[in-house]
């Protein structure tokens, strides 16, 4: 198989919502995401580069950046199962 067969596959994904916008949870930083989290039954299991958290069941890593990618928090607020009016809620 030639590499010209291979399909290019972009390096950052672009998705967009029915309102047009990139994302509907803004980047925040991490530390008001742990709080949001905590209020939502999620706890602090491990803190170092990144905060592990878990409800139990599930389980979720936040960067401790400052501040958190919009993409990337739409994906942890996804993973905990939550929407975005919910996690907006928690704010």
């Amino acid at each position: 198989m030639s590499m010209a067969s291979h399909r290019r596959i972009p390096f950052f994904r672009h998705r967009e919502h029915g309102n047009g916008s990139a994302t509907e949870i803004p980047g925040i930083d991490y530390r008001l995401a742990v709080a949001a989290l905590e209020d939502a039954g999620f706890w602090v299991l491990r803190e170092g580069v990144h905060i592990i958290m878990t409800n139990g069941t599930r389980i979720l890593t936040i960067p401790c950046h400052d501040p958190v990618h919009a993409l990337t928090m739409e994906g942890i607020v996804h993973d905990a199962g939550l929407s975005a009016a919910q996690f907006r809620q928690l704010l």
